[in-house]
């Protein structure tokens, strides 16, 4: 049995961020003690998979669906995870172009950003 402090410690995000996690309906604790949360070990994979989430880009309601026990390995979940894969695939390519711009720009001479003809086309 964890609280909230140990999870938010091992999971590596603020306390705050786990309340609201709580509040929305994304972890739950087990029980209530003394008005302390009281949450189960699996709490902290719970909230690791949430930042995980996150930071791939998903929206809160698109971790609850992904989180939810009706979707696991439903073709709806396998189609949220692709579409979402296809967006990071996208970010990356975009950014790639973005940083050979950024390279060029280094070499090409022009002494204001708005001038470079690299940076501007």
């Amino acid at each position: 049995m964890l609280l909230i402090g140990e999870i938010a410690q091992s999971a590596g995000v603020a306390t705050s961020a786990i309340r609201y996690y709580e509040e929305i309906g994304l972890v739950q604790p087990l029980r209530r003690e003394g008005g302390r949360r009281i949450f189960g070990d699996q709490a902290v994979n719970r909230v690791r998979a949430i930042t995980a989430a996150r930071e791939a880009g998903f929206s809160l309601d698109e971790i609850r669906r992904l989180l939810g026990s009706q979707l696991e390995g439903t073709e709806e979940w396998r189609a949220l995870v692709e579409d979402k894969i296809t967006g990071v695939e996208g970010c990356i390519v975009r950014l790639q172009a973005i940083t050979k711009i950024l390279r060029e720009s280094l070499d090409c001479g022009c002494r204001a950003w708005d001038e470079c003809p690299i940076a501007t086309s």
